[in-house]
């Protein structure tokens, strides 16, 4: 305890520095659960997609204020002819922004998804299933972006 209280003040500092660095790790490393949750923040949450996976992609998804012109239907007609053997998830009304290419926002529907197993077997939790999303531009109805993650 003697030398305890004779260095305290250097042992103050390297504890100092390690919660530090620690905090820095945790904010700013993608593997970190809070840099996860404070990348999320802001966007709009698709089934079966991660907002790090959608950034990987360059995607940023975020709640649309504008309503668009293309209905729903077109979309999932579109979304079906690029994969005609997935089951529709999710529809929903988007604004989209490329964060690779600094670009405006895009109001969009974005339509998310999956591939069942055929045999209609359960999937494990640990395994994620074949997934996909479509982003059509709200206004134009053209095809903005089509992603899949896990076809063979």
């Amino acid at each position: 305890m003697r030398w305890l209280s004779r260095h305290q003040g250097v042992v103050f500092l390297v504890g100092l520095v390690v919660a530090t660095w620690v905090a820095l790790f945790l904010v700013y490393d993608y593997r970190s659960p809070v840099f996860q949750f404070l990348k999320g923040i802001g966007t709009v949450q698709v089934e079966g997609w991660k907002a790090s996976e959608l950034d990987a992609l360059c995607i940023r998804l975020e709640p649309s204020l504008a309503q668009p012109t293309i209905l729903p239907e077109a979309a999932v007609a579109l979304a079906r002819r690029a994969y005609p053997n997935a089951s529709i998830r999710q529809v929903t009304v988007v604004s989209v922004r490329n964060t690779c290419v600094d670009g405006d926002p895009k109001v969009a529907w974005a339509v998310a998804l999956e591939w069942l197993p055929a045999n209609g077997a359960p999937v494990p939790a640990h395994l994620s299933l074949p997934h996909a999303i479509v982003l059509v531009d709200g206004y134009s109805g053209s095809v903005i972006s089509s992603q899949a993650v896990g076809l063979p």
